[in-house]
């Protein structure tokens, strides 16, 4: 309410103008002047509360909807399997697919974020000398995801994959608003500008996308190209799920995840077999191994490991009358695997139209994780595109 009220005393409305002009001609108008004023305001911050209000019924209200629709199936599968359909295994030593050489000589190190009162925990590989590559993953995952681009660039790139704030093995501060958007931003923010380079070129998945496309329309200045994977600009996003019943639909899972503790628990049973299913959806073949599932599972089966990723979700302002994100100016490839269920394709394209410079490349069949699911198509088109004059540089 209070954004909707600055908001709108910072821009008078033609009413008001001419009232305030008039105050200037006539002094004993002052009372009237205000009052107009004041009741004009009232019914702005007034059609603000109920807009607000609306939103919040609709949006609980789909987030029972889903509730009433998970809560039977975990009470089936508690009745078919057991009470150990809710129990995880202990995993207290990380798996072997962390440490495989396979993926390069890689090293792991911490960023103390002093301003923003988190660690967060990094790997990279290649010379510093060279230009920098940072990646950010999604949800559910951590720095992991980018080990065939880690290995793939870091012989032309210093690259740098980060665990975002309540991942892996980065801090995760308790609290749900710990994880509002404006800190996960300016995490990486400083982040970025902690390793030193006046520029980098970013490269993101899923919520990884979301927040660097915010970095990227803030802060042009410190990125020399971007390459967005399956993860929809936000003024996209919004436009998108109010025009679109099939993109609501695929995103029920946000409504659920408003939910306390269910979410969570959906997530546990049968041993987080859920990361197999995200992971490798409904592909017959799929190359993400049992090993390299088993390396999530590790991470996710630490005590508390769940609720942080989810309080992203939770931080969602569904009735935000905040501005919409600048237009980006850094040049901007988006990669989308056409085999996505949570989101629709449509999405990409949308993407371009909040963009100076920017370019949709397909992926047929893949699935949500591209960079994972289609490692070698990924990495070539990232490469291509950065040999590109298109992305304002070229390294290769």
């Amino acid at each position: 309410m209070a954004t909707a009220v600055e908001g709108y005393i910072a821009g008078p409305t033609p009413t008001q103008a001419v009232l305030l002009s008039s105050h200037t001609r006539q002094g004993d108008s002052v009372i009237l002047t205000l009052t107009v004023i004041c009741a004009d305001s009232l019914v702005h911050t007034e059609m603000g509360d109920v807009r607000k209000y609306l939103v919040f019924v609709f949006v609980w209200g789909m987030s029972l909807a889903t509730s009433l629709m998970v809560v039977p199936w975990l009470l089936w599968l508690r009745w078919k399997v057991g009470k150990e359909v809710f129990s995880v295994k202990p995993r207290p030593t990380p798996p072997p697919a962390l440490k495989d050489s396979k993926w390069g000589s890689l090293t792991h190190t911490y960023m103390d974020l002093k301003t923003q009162g988190v660690k967060l925990h990094y790997v990279e590989a290649g010379d510093h000398n060279n230009p920098l590559m940072v990646f950010l993953h999604g949800f559910p995952e951590c720095w992991f995801s980018w080990r065939h681009q880690l290995k793939y660039f870091s012989e032309n790139y210093w690259v740098v994959a980060v665990d975002l704030r309540g991942y892996g093995d980065s801090d995760k501060p308790s609290g749900t608003s710990q994880y509002k958007k404006d800190l996960l931003v300016a995490d990486l923010k400083h982040f970025i500008q902690g390793l030193g380079k006046e520029q980098c070129t970013l490269v993101a998945h899923d919520w990884g996308a979301a927040l660097a496309w915010h970095l990227v329309a803030l802060y042009p200045h410190m990125f020399s190209a971007h390459i967005s994977c399956n993860g929809p600009h936000p003024n996209s996003f919004e436009k998108r799920i109010k025009s679109s019943l099939s993109q609501l639909a695929k995103s029920w899972y946000i409504f659920l995840f408003q939910m306390p503790w269910l979410p969570e628990l959906l997530i546990r049973t049968q041993d987080l077999k859920a990361f197999e299913d995200m992971l490798r959806g409904n592909k017959k073949e799929c190359v993400i191994t049992d090993d390299e599932i088993e390396v999530y599972k590790y991470y996710f089966s630490q005590k508390g490991a769940l609720t942080p990723p989810i309080n992203y979700y939770r931080n969602i302002d569904f009735g935000s009358t905040g501005k919409p994100l600048p237009r980006v100016l850094v040049p901007t490839l988006i990669i989308w695997g056409t085999g996505d269920v949570a989101l629709d394709k449509e999405l990409a394209v949308m993407g371009v139209d909040e963009c100076e410079s920017a370019e949709v490349k397909y992926v047929e069949g893949a699935n949500h994780w591209v960079p994972q699911d289609e490692p070698s198509a990924f990495n070539t088109l990232a490469e291509q595109y950065l040999n590109s004059p298109l992305a304002g540089q070229k390294v290769l």
